[in-house]
């Protein structure tokens, strides 16, 4: 009965009532809050915050290689819950949704861990600790952070099913992006710590970043809050969870996943001297990417304004490549502009021509900057769907466990690799006080962004086996629009029954 009353009302005239692609389920109070949640809810101060290069080894001064190996530790253990973790939330089904019970279950942890991560450098400073204290409190942290973000965390994917309405999910997600690239603290505080590493300005860099992280806190998690009490999820799911194990083969049998996935793992592998701690340690001006950023700020805005333009005449695949290749293009033109004069003598010890050369890389960039924005939560989205497309389910825990697992296990390598090179090999001196050899300063440039170039190129070449061209995506979520109006039609009868017998 429950079905054929679904069918009735999927069906009008024989045919499947396609009004559903047209439709907008979210009201304008939540559509503010995910524009909000997208602009303030993950503002911070850059490359200066909690967990950066510049935090753990200036403004906490941890080793780099001490902290590497620490890390390891923390890397596997993520590894080990992970499958766990994602099998539980990917098996949840409660009359709020899938995913948002947990939304509520982080809240509180989430708070308590955000709070004295602000304080920590402060609290270890006043409290006389040494490299061996401070480690030891910060794995602490990030354990109890990890417990809690793994167990909780699937209150997150809420963000992939809010809207069942792709063309709605888009026209939301193009707004908040616009507004999400809110740099301002980050400048701010670079400002102020270039001011006062060259002598120009009296002020305790510890205390400057504790009050202003403490207000960054206050106002992500307003916003965050808020997204939380009125975000709903809409997307429905399979009445009958997937068996992990299938969640787990579905990357594998689907090409789009895992295209996706190779191209995630090598795009991140990062070896290498750290780029923030280049303009830090070398050239004293952590502010060179906002001056020579200043040409590319109107091209970055305009970009908008083609980018949906973009998005109708190109399928996702083509326009992550064109936004990647022009980063490839600055960052390489950089590197050997730099690199003129050699180690002694170069260019890259000097501010204002690597200022210069940065603002003409950064305009090409700008040029895709709105696509890059977009496409990059595009092709998640895509994936997600494709998988439910062929496989009749979702499985967002288990697919990102997966690109977790291979992320950790590179993460974990990296870092001790990455520290290995930072102090043994470049000679690097941790500390706000501490000065770099020219031997050390040209090897931090180097290595800061050659490697990177290489892996930059690798992660292009999985995406040219991208297979969901235009025609596929719109197969994809026409028959995808007539599915999940069919079920969300059974879920309603289903419910008016159960009402009708009580």
């Amino acid at each position: 009965m429950a079905e054929n009353k679904a069918q009735e009302a999927s069906y009008e005239n024989g045919r499947l009532n396609q009004a559903y692609m047209n439709r907008l389920f979210c009201s304008t109070r939540e559509r503010v809050a995910y524009t909000l949640k997208s602009a303030l809810g993950r503002l911070d101060i850059g490359k200066y915050d909690i967990g950066t290069e510049i935090f753990l080894y200036k403004f906490y001064g941890l080793s780099p290689l001490s902290y590497a190996k620490a890390a390891a530790g923390l890397g596997v253990y993520d590894m080990i819950n992970d499958p766990l973790t994602a099998a539980i939330i990917d098996n949840m089904r409660t009359r709020w949704g899938k995913f948002k019970p947990f939304q509520y279950l982080a809240l509180l942890p989430s708070l308590a861990i955000g709070f004295f991560l602000c304080i920590l450098p402060m609290f270890a400073n006043n409290r006389g600790m040494d490299e061996s204290q401070r480690l030891w409190t910060y794995m602490a942290v990030m354990y109890i952070s990890e417990t809690v973000g793994a167990f909780f965390g699937g209150g997150g994917y809420i963000d992939n099913v809010f809207t069942p309405n792709p063309n709605e999910r888009t026209s939301m997600l193009v707004v908040a992006k616009f507004f999400a690239d809110v740099k301002i603290p980050a400048q701010l505080f670079g400002i102020l710590y270039d001011l006062i590493d060259n002598g120009k300005l009296d002020m305790d860099v510890t205390r400057l970043f504790v009050v202003m992280k403490l207000v960054i806190w206050v106002i992500t998690t307003v916003v965050n809050v808020n997204w939380i009490l009125v975000s709903r999820e809409r997307v429905p799911q399979t009445e009958k969870p997937p068996h992990p194990l299938k969640g787990f083969l579905s990357v594998f049998r689907n090409k789009p996943l895992l295209i996706y996935t190779l191209t995630d793992v090598v795009d991140g592998i990062n070896i290498g001297t750290s780029e923030s701690l280049y303009y830090a340690d070398v050239l004293h001006f952590n502010m060179l990417p906002t001056v020579g950023g200043i040409p590319g700020s109107p091209v970055s805005y305009l970009s908008y304004t083609w980018a949906p333009k973009f998005r109708e005449k190109y399928s996702t695949k083509r326009l992550w490549l064109m936004q990647r290749f022009s980063i490839f293009v600055s960052e390489g033109f950089f590197l050997l502009f730099g690199m003129l004069g050699g180690k002694t003598n170069g260019l890259y010890l000097k501010r204002v021509p690597m200022t210069v050369a940065f603002g003409l890389g950064n305009v090409l960039e700008m040029v895709f900057y709105a696509t890059k924005q977009i496409v990059g939560s595009e092709i998640n989205y895509e994936v997600l769907d494709y998988c439910e497309w062929k496989n009749g389910y979702r499985v967002e825990a288990t697919i990102n466990m997966i690109n977790g697992y291979f992320k950790k296990l590179k993460d974990i390598l990296l870092r001790i690799v990455n520290g290995w090179l930072l102090e043994k090999w470049a000679g690097y001196q941790s500390g706000l006080t501490a000065s770099q050899s020219i031997d050390t300063m040209w090897k931090m440039f180097v290595a800061s962004f050659a490697p990177r170039l290489v892996f930059d190129f690798l992660s292009m070449i999985p995406m040219f086996f991208y297979n969901i061209d235009r025609g596929t995506r719109e197969q994809m979520y026409l028959e995808l629009e007539q599915r999940r109006a069919a079920e969300a039609a059974r879920i309603k009868a289903e419910t008016d029954g159960r009402e009708i017998k009580e």
